[in-house]
Order: C-alpha cells, then structure tokens, then sequence
C-alpha cells in the first residue's frame, strides 16, 4: 500500500511539473552583418566563464572581432545589434568560434544571445553554423540556431535562423 501512494505521489509531482513548465515561443531571425572588425581586446573572452567555460579560445590578434548587423526578429521587430566573436580551439580540424550577439529594438536592449559557431568553407561559399548556448534578459533560458552565409571577414553577410524563448 505504502509503495503504490509513493508511486501515484511520484507520478503526480511528475505530471504536474511538466504541466508548470514554461513553454516556448519561436521566432525567425533574418537580417545582414556588415564586415567584421579585428577586436585587439577581444571582447568574446568576458563572457567566457558564463558561457563558454569549455571554449579554448585562440585570444590573438586576428582571432577575435566585432560587427554590426541589423534584421528582423519574429518578422516585424527591426533589431539592431552588436556581435563580438572569437575562433576557437578544437582539435577536430574544424574551424570553430563563439560569439555574443547584443541586440536593440530601437533604444531597448532585448538582451543578448550566445552561440557556438561552426565555419564551413571559410576561403569560399562561408557558411557559419550558429547553435544558441544562452542568453540574457528577453533570450534567457532560449535555444535555437542561426545560419550566417558569406565571408563576413570580408564582405556584407546574411543571417537566417530562429530563436526560442520562454514565454
């Protein structure tokens, strides 16, 4: 008797915290990055400890930069914003890096948004696979992934992707 009430109780407090937990919402994220900038101070590497604890950046000159992009979020918010992007360390031959995505809805800060990129063809087609790792303020607690095409440490590039949040 005494195992079956633990079980029915354990069931209960199984159900109901799935009943509690937040849901989320999903919203496309497109827009253009304008070319990148060498970051002396490299700026990714505040956000190490918090977000990428078991990154090894490069931390060089010519391994850490800064951008502006601006698009859409959710398909009518304009958003601006500020990236800060280090490569990193990876032992597998693949280029890779991490960036914090600061973005602005007019004067409003949204709240920032941290991903683990993957570069692929980085002399040529440069296509960046972004994966959301955290975020702050309206992203806290978010997933989601962004793909960046182009060659940003050269030319403008383009963004598509969809981030998701708890409601």
């Amino acid at each position: 008797m005494q195992s079956s009430k633990f079980i029915s109780t354990l069931c209960l407090a199984l159900i109901s915290a799935n009943v509690w937990a937040g849901t989320y919402t999903c919203k496309p994220i497109t827009g253009t990055i304008q070319p990148l900038t060498p970051d002396p101070a490299c700026k990714i590497l505040q956000s190490k400890s918090s977000y990428f604890p078991d990154t090894i950046f490069y931390g060089v000159a010519g391994s850490c930069f800064s951008g502006q992009l601006q698009g859409q979020l959710g398909g009518n918010i304009l958003v601006t914003g500020t990236s800060s992007s280090g490569f990193s360390v990876n032992n597998l031959g693949q280029l890779t890096g991490s960036t914090a995505i600061r973005l602005y809805a007019g004067a409003i800060e949204l709240g920032r948004v941290y991903t683990k990129d993957v570069i692929f063809d980085a002399e040529g087609n440069t296509k960046e696979l972004l994966t959301v790792v955290g975020g702050s303020k309206t992203f806290k607690g978010g997933y989601g992934n962004i793909e960046l095409s182009g060659n940003t440490l050269y030319q403008t590039g383009s963004f598509t992707g969809t981030i998701c949040t708890d409601d």
